[in-house]
């Protein structure tokens, strides 16, 4: 049951890893005045498919031990997951991924990066709470749903 709930989480985490930076892309291209791309820009699924496939499958693996959660307790482990996984995307995620994009970081304001990271992530905290808690309801459905 443990190993399925990991699975389970590396799953719903490879999904949330392409789905949201599309969507996220899509939006905004959509806001700046048209698409000109459907996948946007890459550094975004980098930074964001690490932290956000280590921590479903750790969830997954806490899920898949818990039966029944309370709905406090489900909201406390969102909020923690989606700040884990925003201050992340947003600092050191945003550093690999010009690592592996350009190789270098000669031309990469790190300072500014690591400042507006961690304020982005704070101010999108009242978005992403709630969709990571149904996330993590899907997942917990998922894992404990009964057998038809």
């Amino acid at each position: 049951m443990k190993a399925k709930g990991i699975l389970k989480g590396i799953t719903i985490g490879i999904f949330c890893s392409v789905f949201i930076p599309y969507l996220f892309n899509s939006v905004g291209n959509t806001l700046a005045g048209g698409r000109i791309s459907y996948w946007g820009a890459s550094w975004i699924y980098i930074a964001f498919s690490i932290p956000m496939i280590l921590s479903m499958a750790i969830i997954g693996y806490y899920l898949s031990c818990q039966k029944n959660i309370p709905n406090k307790k489900m909201w406390g482990i969102s909020f923690f997951v989606t700040l884990i996984v925003s201050l992340f995307t947003g600092t050191v995620g945003i550093l690999i991924s010009e690592m592996i994009l350009r190789g270098n970081l000669n031309t990469f304001n790190i300072e500014d990066s690591m400042i507006w990271g961690v304020i982005y992530s704070l101010i999108f905290l009242p978005i992403t709470v709630p969709s990571g808690k149904l996330i993590l309801n899907s997942l917990h459905y998922w894992i404990h749903k009964p057998a038809i």
